[in-house]
């Protein structure tokens, strides 16, 4: 028995067990020697060690999965025995399993199955059989990535001797594909089976096989193919009848998975036409913009944007230009904030008739952004916009010009008031498609100061010996923001990321962390500034008049993000935010 604080194979401290799977106990732990935070399972008992069949099993299996090296699959580190029992070192992914989400709706299904797939293809490539594809086995992190968790007993396609020999079936009831069902071994097919019953249960609440209080009812139904048929499913119904036909043979390998269930998240609804396909909040929005009375028409057609428009210079660039606080004043009192975030960032600050806060954020980025939140997808001329699924505190639009850059607009409510967030995002996107659909994007009135952060790469702010001290760095692919305000690298040895961002803000106080100085100014740090798992540096570069005279600041932010516990985090910003701001030029 092993316990919190326990070493396992003289490396990884156990610091948190995390529950069971597949064939043992799940730990968070800490790997000494490279300071990262890790998962390890106990894989096989001491008897179970002993079977040189079973361990020798598990180790061909192990070398198998450890080259599996794709964005979501939970990655495989280590193989130790420890005490004569074998534990499997793994990727720690901080993450909520699907089966803790409880129903989604189906686009977002969709974009996680298109994940899990990619994640099966890769598998299958390697030669692997994952066997217990389940909701409890597929990870979402917060930012939407899904991974395939647990090969615990998955095993090697060429014939060796599956771990869970000593059960009649491996894998889960209710999930099992019904040549597995019936007894015949698992094949990539059963996989691909297993991930459609994983996703079926994700929009409709339970397996297509139904629930049943013995798990022998639940084969028996699969086994003679009693596969429900989705009623919840929308655009993803087809992709879930491919995914679930009871004949392998008749199934999409996992490649041709991938691109069902990308189908499923990016067809439109309705066919494209020329010019906006909206809601009808959209359209009433559009009504209110060019001066209609209720129940009239647009006097005419918008002009459709030139196949040629580009955003221009990123740093003249003005994202206020498409904030409309006229337009979103039919919700409440607004005011335009022009200092509000980063240089790329303009914000409508509301307050609606129910007493609600609601920032309406505009935000520009670069062609190269990653965004990981599916919706339904417009044209509008040259122009495309994405309706993103809503979360309970936030809606978001992105409209994406010819040169594929976005146009970002947020509804974010605070402290979870109640507010109509879609309807008063969809106004703030038809007021932006005016603008747009008159040519470029205007560019900012006012040159910035000659002291002024808008003026600084960020990029340039951590030199390599700074960069050094992020270990695993791969300082050779930074993710460049808009107007090269912000900059993201990320450590090939953990799944960590280091961010240096330009911020405006009112003055910081304690509540923003600890008080501090860093290259001699005045500064802020705090563990979980930035997210849970997060420590952030705010260090102040100077105070400025914003358009309302009011006092701002201009903040050169340092943040780590990653799996390790916030001391370190922090510790380690400490270590990067000196260099970096010495970097920074004269206020």
């Amino acid at each position: 028995m092993v316990h919190a604080g326990d070493s396992v194979g003289g490396r990884y401290r156990l610091e948190e067990r995390l529950g069971s799977g597949g064939m043992g106990i799940v730990w968070r732990a800490t790997d000494e020697e490279l300071g990262r935070a890790v998962a390890v399972k106990r894989a096989l008992s001491a008897d179970g060690a002993q079977d040189s069949q079973r361990a020798g099993q598990l180790r061909r299996e192990a070398r198998i999965v450890a080259r599996v090296n794709h964005a979501n699959v939970v990655t495989l580190y280590d193989l130790v025995n420890h005490d004569g029992e074998l534990w499997l070192v793994m990727e720690y992914v901080p993450a909520r399993s699907l089966a803790e989400l409880g129903v989604l709706p189906p686009d977002r299904v969709a974009w996680i199955g298109t994940q899990i797939a990619s994640a099966l293809e890769a598998v299958h490539a390697a030669g692997v059989v994952h066997r217990d594809v389940k909701p409890s086995n597929v990870l979402v992190t917060e930012d939407g990535r899904a991974k395939l968790n647990d090969f615990g007993i998955s095993r090697a396609n060429y014939g060796d001797v599956t771990l869970s020999h000593t059960i009649a079936i491996a894998g889960t009831p209710g999930y099992l594909a019904p040549e597995v069902a019936a007894g015949l071994d698992a094949t990539p097919a059963s996989d691909v089976f297993s991930l459609g019953a994983t996703l079926f249960a994700a929009v409709e609440g339970v397996p297509p096989v139904g629930t049943a209080d013995n798990p022998l009812v639940l084969i028996r139904r699969a086994t003679n193919g009693e596969i429900a048929t989705s009623r919840r499913g929308g655009t993803l119904t087809p992709a879930l009848s491919a995914l679930l036909r009871p004949k392998p043979a008749k199934r999409p390998d996992s490649t041709q998975a991938k691109k069902i269930l990308a189908d499923a998240v990016s067809r439109p609804k309705r066919p494209a036409r020329r010019g906006p396909v909206f809601t009808a909040a959209v359209v009433a929005a559009i009504v209110v913009l060019l001066g209609s009375t209720a129940g009239s028409t647009p006097a005419g057609p918008q002009q459709a944007p030139s196949a040629s428009f580009t955003v221009g210079d990123p740093r003249t660039a003005d994202p206020c230009s498409v904030a409309k606080p006229a337009e979103l004043a039919r919700f409440g009192e607004t005011d335009l904030d022009a200092g509000y975030g980063n240089f790329n960032q303009c914000a409508v600050i509301l307050r609606t008739h129910a007493g609600a806060n609601v920032d309406v954020i505009v935000q520009l980025d670069p062609s190269t952004t990653r965004r990981n939140f599916p919706g339904e997808v417009e044209e509008h001329g040259a122009l495309t916009v994405i309706r993103h699924l809503p979360t309970d505190v936030e809606c978001s639009r992105t409209i994406m010009l010819a040169d594929q850059t976005h146009v970002v607009l947020r509804a974010r409510v605070q402290h979870h008031e109640p507010a109509d967030l879609c309807t008063i995002a969809d106004t703030a996107t038809a007021g932006a498609l005016a603008v747009l659909s008159r040519g470029d994007l205007p560019r900012r009135v006012v040159a910035p100061d000659a002291t002024s952060l808008e003026r600084v790469d960020a990029c340039g702010l951590a030199d390599a010996d700074t960069l050094s001290r992020f270990p695993g760095v791969d300082a050779l692919r930074p993710e460049i923001g808009f107007g090269r305000w912000e900059c993201r690298w990320h450590s090939t040895t953990s799944p960590a990321t280091l961010l240096v961002v330009f911020k405006r803000s009112p003055q910081l106080t304690v509540e923003d962390g600890q008080p501090t100085r860093f290259g001699g100014r005045e500064a802020f740090i705090k563990a979980g500034g930035y997210g849970t798992r997060s420590c952030v540096a705010q260090i102040v570069h100077r105070r400025y008049s914003n358009l309302n005279t009011s006092s701002r600041f201009e903040l050169l932010q340092v943040v780590l993000l990653g799996s390790l516990p916030p001391e370190d985090l922090c510790r380690m910003v400490n270590d990067i935010a000196e260099p970096t701001a010495a970097n920074l030029p004269p206020a």
